[in-house]
């Protein structure tokens, strides 16, 4: 039963040396002491005190040791990241789209082809653009709020529209 509310390693391992020499201290001339309903000794005490210390002071060097090797994998995942890049970058550029063996090889999904670029296909766009902006799909925000602003109110007396998430009534 904890008479203390610790909230960092560093406060715990300060209490325990604090238990430590108190022990030490006070309870060391005794043969035995009880606790609990359980007979120890002041060295017994001690120990448990010492291992939670070790114990917190291992776990402590295992965190800082995981921190590092962490920076060290981010920093060698970046590198590997920039250099997977460039290796791509090289076979399209000395080999060409067509060395789809050596691409999967190594790796890499073969580029695909571009789409097509007719003038029936630019003019389709082109089309399915203007009647996007029509139907008032890609607008600005400012144009946006303007058009939510200037919206058609909804006429005066008249109950609003049933949401669904009323209660209903009781049979």
């Amino acid at each position: 039963m904890p008479t203390h509310s610790i909230s960092t390693n560093a406060e715990n391992v300060a209490l325990d040396q604090k238990n430590i020499a108190g022990v030490t201290k006070y309870f060391t001339a005794l043969p035995t002491i009880l606790l609990a309903g359980t007979e120890t000794t002041a060295p017994k005490i001690n120990g448990i005190f010492q291992a939670d210390i070790d114990a917190t002071n291992a776990l402590d060097a295992a965190e800082a040791d995981v921190k590092q090797k962490r920076a060290a994998q981010k920093a060698a995942r970046k590198a590997a990241q920039t250099q997977r890049g460039q290796l791509k970058t090289y076979i399209l550029g000395n080999y060409g789209s067509q060395a789809v063996q050596m691409l999967e090889d190594c790796g890499f999904e073969a580029p695909k082809p571009p789409g097509p670029k007719t003038v029936a296909s630019k003019a389709q766009a082109v089309a399915a653009s203007k009647a996007t902006r029509a139907a008032g799909g890609a607008k600005a925000v400012k144009a946006k709020a303007a058009a939510a602003a200037s919206a058609p109110a909804a006429a005066a007396g008249q109950p609003p529209a049933p949401t669904g998430g009323g209660a209903t009534p009781a049979k």
